[in-house]
């Protein structure tokens, strides 16, 4: 499994020094489910702190 080398989201429980310690992630599509660009996806693993 690839590592997360930054996470840029400071309300994410897993967020530790912008780096995510969760044990693994899941990314989905967001919004219209049309993913073009990183604006099209979200990280479902997220916890708020």
């Amino acid at each position: 499994m690839s590592k997360v080398m930054k996470c840029m989201c400071e309300e994410c429980h897993y967020n530790q020094k912008f780096e995510c310690h969760a044990d693994g992630i899941e990314v989905m599509s967001s919004g219209d489910r049309q993913v073009k660009s990183p604006d099209g996806t979200c990280c479902s693993t997220f916890k708020s702190k």
